[in-house]
């Protein structure tokens, strides 16, 4: 008994990008374009459905409905009938996936998705039930990684070019694209990824002194003592010294010669 087409069921709407239904979605895509299957996207919602699951795939043959992604990257790949060696290792494999990969976020542990991804990408081969499961995981991260980050992985980097290259990826990124909803990797702050004009950024050097300059436009700021009586919060700057900081900026980036000057009451 085979499947010439198999439904998948969209019972929450498009997902994020950055979600495991996501992911869940392009794994299946890309096993069903590489074992020949049709997929028919059906939409539904919580209240016609009364499930809280993102979506499910149901089969034709044998009757029956599957609502995990790598249960259905298995059965399409038919992976029950490989060489028992060959099955134990793409379980192991296809488990490190489900209960580590799974659970990283790219938003914080980008540098960390990619290291790991490398070490076994070289096992994974360029088809295959491996190859699917993991492209489908890892595409969020993988095309929003910058360049620098993606290139410190080379071996990484080939197996992704070549997936991308590969007929079944091709076909399904396409459908996958016009039904999730794109969202950007929100980098974790820090001094080394921060977006800072340097001519506003305040640097304090007790070096330099702001003199006025003849025939420039100087400009004196100065801000109301911040008073804190208790744990520090924002609104002990919002009333004093952040309007007049904002101010300053404002003024350093029109090219004003600016002084901006504050103190503390302690006592």
């Amino acid at each position: 008994m085979t499947n010439s087409s198999i439904s998948l069921v969209q019972n929450l709407g498009a997902p994020a990008a950055n979600t495991a239904a996501a992911a869940g979605l392009l794994k299946v895509l890309i096993a069903a374009q590489a074992t020949g299957i049709a997929v028919e996207l059906v939409n539904t919602d919580k209240a016609t459905s009364g499930s809280k699951l993102p979506f499910w795939v149901v089969l034709s043959s044998p009757q029956t409905t599957l609502y995990d992604a790598n249960a259905v990257v298995r059965f399409l790949y038919k992976t029950g009938s490989l060489p028992l060696a060959e099955r134990i290792s793409l379980e192991q494999h296809l488990e490190w996936e489900e209960k580590t990969l799974s659970g990283l976020d790219a938003d914080s542990h980008m540098e960390e998705i990619l290291a790991a991804a490398d070490a076994r990408v070289v096992w994974l081969g360029n088809s295959g039930a491996a190859a699917a499961v993991f492209f489908g995981a890892l595409y969020f991260a993988l095309s929003n990684a910058k360049p620098a980050a993606l290139g410190a992985f080379p071996a990484l980097q080939q197996w992704y070019t070549g997936q991308l290259e590969s007929p079944a990826v091709t076909a399904a990124l396409p459908v996958y694209s016009a039904n999730v909803i794109k969202v950007l990797v929100r980098e974790e702050p820090s001094l080394a990824n921060r977006n800072v004009n340097s001519d506003v950024e305040f640097t304090y050097d007790p070096a330099k002194k702001v003199l006025p300059v003849e025939g420039q436009n100087n400009i004196l700021i100065t801000s109301a003592l911040p008073y804190v009586n208790n744990v520090p919060h924002l609104g002990n700057i919002i009333g004093s010294t952040l309007s007049a900081d904002v101010f300053a900026r404002y003024s350093r980036a029109r090219g004003n010669n600016t002084l901006f000057i504050c103190g503390t009451d302690e006592y």
